[in-house]
């Protein structure tokens, strides 16, 4: 009785299709086909575009993360590390044993979620990593590889699958040096790899769906519609090719956002990509200036078309004076308040076609493309004027600010390094004379 029933739906089915004629099924074919392959490259391309972007933000939070606990227990216990005693052994960070002082590393990891570790030479010291019974990992060995490239070679790395108490982790590890710059150990920053994966999952996923749900509506439209929907899916998957080949100024045409249907919705979820991909690659997140990665970019693009069409430009290298005391003096976070001011008047102040972009802590970089080194100094001088009149308020206090820039014109003799060198060598001389000035020549 189920094989009856079995044969007349298989019946049923094949008389659909002679009903409906071959050309139909095949322009049924012709449309859903591409807009699942186009389905299957937004997928592919924003995995590995989102994970290599999550990948390249978990690096820089855990090195910002190592640097910090490593000046933490600088500013707290000033002096060297020495491993004191003749049979237990003590690790003493000037005066201070801090063989079992858990609390900064435990702090760290309760604020950040992040797990921490200081090495005396090979052996974990201090770690709020613990094994299956709770019990911290103190005494045990770092990986041989981590030993010979950190330890003994005696520069950072960042390892993507680093296997500690059977957990896959994410994982920086940073030098531990003494005043006289001997490596005596190594601190590590690890984020465990599910943690991450599922964040990189949780973005994809809105645009998996997206991207099933219109193979199957595209599947159900009807044939007087396929060239257009073939055109539409044709542009998006260009679209979405330039990006994924680094081009994050692609632009999609009005004829695919302008229908009224779920393709310009891809349209408008791909372009809202685009937007989240080109804030988490080329923003900022502190200031909302251009990051240095985007500053590079648009250096080379100036200098190219400086080559190439006699465009002139100048570059111009600033850094907020006594940073670091605002720091130490009102704390981090007021830092950044005075990062934020900075960065809002150096965007109101920026003039012509260039670009401002924050170069790395207090400093940044400006490009003036098409100005003279006239009119670019007035420009800086006019913006310095500016942040002089700033008042950060903080807690109470009023926070006042200078900066020192160095300005350097293109050349034709001259390549984006040596003009990186020259602007900063005009930073310097601009420290050396006092600070609170521009420095053209």
């Amino acid at each position: 009785m189920q094989n009856t029933a079995m044969r007349k739906t298989w019946g049923f089915y094949m008389a659909k299709i002679k009903k409906k004629g071959k050309l139909y099924y095949t322009l049924q074919a012709f449309s859903s086909v591409p807009m699942f392959i186009l389905g299957l490259i937004i997928m592919m391309f924003s995995f590995k575009t989102v994970q290599s972007a999550m990948y390249d933000q978990v690096h820089t939070e855990l090195q910002n993360m190592t640097d910090m606990l490593i000046s933490s227990y600088d500013m707290l216990y000033p002096g060297d590390y020495t491993l004191q005693g003749d049979v237990g052994y003590r690790l003493f960070k000037g005066e201070q044993d801090i063989t079992s002082d858990y609390s900064v590393i435990d702090k760290f990891h309760e604020n950040t979620g992040v797990e921490f570790t200081v090495f005396y030479e090979d052996t974990r010291i201090l770690t709020t990593i613990c094994d299956e019974q709770g019990q911290r990992i103190v005494g045990t060995g770092a990986n041989s590889k981590v030993l010979q490239e950190v330890f003994y070679g005696g520069s950072s790395h960042f390892y993507t699958n680093t296997t500690i108490s059977n957990v896959h982790y994410f994982a920086y590890y940073a030098p531990l040096r003494n005043s006289d710059g001997t490596v005596v150990g190594m601190v590590y920053a690890g984020m465990p790899c599910a943690q991450v994966n599922r964040t990189v999952k949780a973005t994809i996923f809105p645009i998996l769906i997206i991207s099933l749900c219109s193979i199957v509506i595209v599947c159900l439209i009807s044939s007087s519609y396929t060239h257009k929907i073939l055109t539409a899916l044709h542009k998006i998957r260009t679209f979405l090719a330039q990006i994924a080949s680094g081009n994050l100024n692609a632009s999609l045409g009005q004829e695919v956002l302008s229908r009224n249907d779920e393709l310009s919705e891809i349209g408008i979820s791909a372009l809202s990509m685009q937007r989240s991909l080109r804030n988490l690659l080329e923003q900022d997140t502190l200031t909302g200036l251009s990051n240095r990665r985007f500053g590079d970019q648009k250096l080379s693009e100036t200098h190219r078309r400086f080559t190439e069409n006699g465009t002139p430009y100048v570059l111009c290298i600033g850094d907020i004076d006594y940073f670091k005391s605002v720091n130490d003096t009102y704390g981090h976070e007021c830092g950044d308040e005075v990062l934020k001011a900075v960065g809002k008047v150096m965007r109101k102040e920026m003039h012509g076609s260039g670009c401002v972009a924050r170069w790395g802590g207090e400093e940044f970089l400006l490009i003036y493309e098409g100005a003279t080194l006239s009119e670019a100094n007035a420009y800086a001088e006019a913006m310095l004027s500016r942040i002089r009149e700033l008042k950060v308020p903080y807690e109470g206090n009023e926070i006042r600010i200078t900066m020192t820039l160095g300005l350097a014109q293109a050349t034709a003799d001259i390549d984006i390094n040596d003009l990186l060198k020259e602007a900063d060598l005009m930073l310097y001389k601009g420290k050396k004379a006092g600070r609170n000035c521009v420095i053209s020549e």
